[in-house]
């Protein structure tokens, strides 16, 4: 097999085939790692993480290791492959989560998630509100749109498969070639990029009943616990919204967490299920005395 080059962009997906609908969850890694996201062995990100979730859940999983798109930052490839997953599959949903996204209930389906955020039978994407994050020691607050409107982050993606959907993806997809919103070739290499771009452009034309695009609390789907705490953080800002992640936390700073959160996620889990174990089999591992033991007398 012929070993990528370590600037492909790495994709992991879990896909669920079966009633009552069909998802798909994959895994993307974006930036570049001191390993790179397709050694798995050696790499801090989470691609074996999401493969568990998706085992526990019995939904299907792929991994992608996606090619350069020449004149484009590599995270664009993100509309393309996302159209593609739903037009040459028999999936309802599909979605995608960055590499540095961590899963911090994995006995929660996702069916459970989308019926908390709100997505119907007409949404065509669900993406979270993006944390804003401020410039050390300066006024410059990232995190809003040209409108003023908080942008939407693209680490944690949800798609279903809808007409719509196809047109929104094609429209996102084709946004730097200015065929249809002009600027937009500002974002193939500006970060952040396609992210961006979806917030300047395609969520003010795709979202004619209100909830065909579906915002995901930043709380259950950004951030982690104590990032506001960190003063100046790296990439020298500061995170101003109190997001925690409570559901999945994207560490955008911290790229070697995934690994141990994931590891304390499963151990929580395990004791869980070993507790409930017990549980289910007191009649056979709890032993009552019928009567009070008197003291002395050696062993009876």
């Amino acid at each position: 097999m012929d070993v990528p080059d370590e600037d492909e962009d790495d994709l992991e997906d879990i896909i669920r085939g079966e009633e009552p609908e069909k998802i798909q969850d994959r895994d993307k890694s974006e930036e570049e790692q001191d390993a790179p996201c397709w050694k798995w062995t050696t790499s801090p990100c989470a691609a074996s993480p999401v493969k568990s979730f998706a085992q526990i859940h019995g939904y299907d999983y792929k991994f992608y290791h996606a090619q350069h798109m020449k004149g484009y930052y590599d995270t664009w490839i993100r509309p393309h492959l996302l159209a593609s997953l739903l037009r040459d599959n028999d999936y309802d949903f599909v979605m995608t989560m960055d590499a540095d996204v961590t899963i911090t209930h994995k006995d929660v389906p996702l069916e459970w998630l989308f019926n908390r955020w709100n997505i119907t039978e007409r949404t065509s994407i669900a993406l979270p509100w993006d944390v804003e994050t401020q410039i050390w020691e300066t006024d410059y607050i990232r995190g809003k749109d040209s409108r003023g409107l908080t942008v939407l982050n693209a680490g944690v993606v949800i798609v279903q498969n809808l007409p719509h959907t196809l047109e929104m993806l094609q429209a996102w997809g084709d946004c730097p070639t200015e065929t249809r919103y002009e600027g937009c070739a500002h974002w193939k290499t500006e970060w952040s990029h396609e992210q961006r771009a979806f917030s300047e452009y395609i969520r003010y034309d795709f979202n004619p009943d209100g909830d065909n695009i579906v915002p995901i609390a930043c709380d259950d789907a950004m951030s982690w616990p104590g990032a506001t705490e960190e003063r100046p953080g790296p990439f020298n800002s500061v995170v101003l919204s109190d997001c925690n992640g409570n559901f999945l936390r994207h560490h955008t700073w911290h790229k070697e967490r995934p690994r141990g959160e994931f590891q304390d996620a499963v151990m929580q889990l395990m004791i869980r299920l070993l507790q409930d174990k017990v549980k289910e089999n007191m009649d056979t591992i709890l032993t009552e005395e019928r009567k009070e033991r008197k003291g002395g007398g050696g062993i009876a």
